[in-house]
């Protein structure tokens, strides 16, 4: 999946400078919303990490194609992260608290439309600006409800990887006045953690707008 993710990327990268020069109409704006993510891989059981809510902004551009075509890339500020729920690091200890990144995400999609439904697709590249955590360590025995904290697990952005790449798959319904709603999945291929096997897993859903259609000529 990797090798085709990042054929793909290459494929789109090398056809932009034509695809753009054939563009009918392009359109430019932005978008904001909200999701949930997690972590996946072999260090994030689904048992033991849940959903996190986060944040997703920012702009939009658009390149119209005479078909039902459109490329359209995007530079977004996305909150990503997880949430630790009893996760056990040996016999004696276990995690719980939440972890949130702060990335700059560049993705490239290609998006298909027929009527006001559309289809869109592509890779995507992240930087990790800043973390959050609020991580417990806690006791794996229990003598009431409350489990016994034994202290913070200390986390710093040294811990995590800076680079991150992946998939976003997703739909949603265009207006023609401009403004749409878009339901998101993206997935990291590469794991953001330098010690655990934890990568991105998101749901994300956006309300956007992008100007009306305007022909290239027009702006001459």
């Amino acid at each position: 999946m990797k090798k085709s993710l990042c054929l793909t990327l290459i494929t789109l990268l090398l056809l932009c400078p034509v695809l753009v020069a054939q563009a009918q109409y392009y359109r430019f704006g932005g978008k904001a919303g909200g999701g949930f993510s997690r972590a996946k891989g072999d260090d994030a059981s689904s048992s033991r990490t849940n959903y996190l809510a986060g944040l997703n902004a920012g702009f939009v551009f658009s390149y119209d194609f005479p078909s039902v075509l459109a490329i359209q890339p995007e530079l977004l500020y996305s909150q990503k992260g997880f949430v630790y729920d009893e996760y056990i690091l040996d016999q004696n200890e276990a995690l719980s608290g939440e972890v949130r990144l702060h990335y700059i995400e560049l993705p490239l999609m290609l998006r298909l439309q027929q009527g006001g439904l559309f289809l869109e697709a592509g890779p995507y590249g992240a930087y990790l600006l800043n973390k959050d955590s609020e991580v417990d360590r806690i006791s794996t025995f229990r003598s009431g409800s409350n489990p016994l904290i034994l202290g913070p697990y200390e986390l710093n952005i040294d811990d995590f990887e800076r680079f991150d790449y992946g998939y976003s798959l997703g739909f949603g319904i265009m207006l023609e006045t401009g403004f749409y709603l878009s339901i998101r999945n993206t997935g990291g291929l590469r794991s953001f953690s330098k010690t655990f096997d934890q990568k991105n897993l998101m749901w994300q859903l956006s309300i956007g707008y992008l100007r009306p259609s305007r022909r290239p000529v027009d702006m001459m």
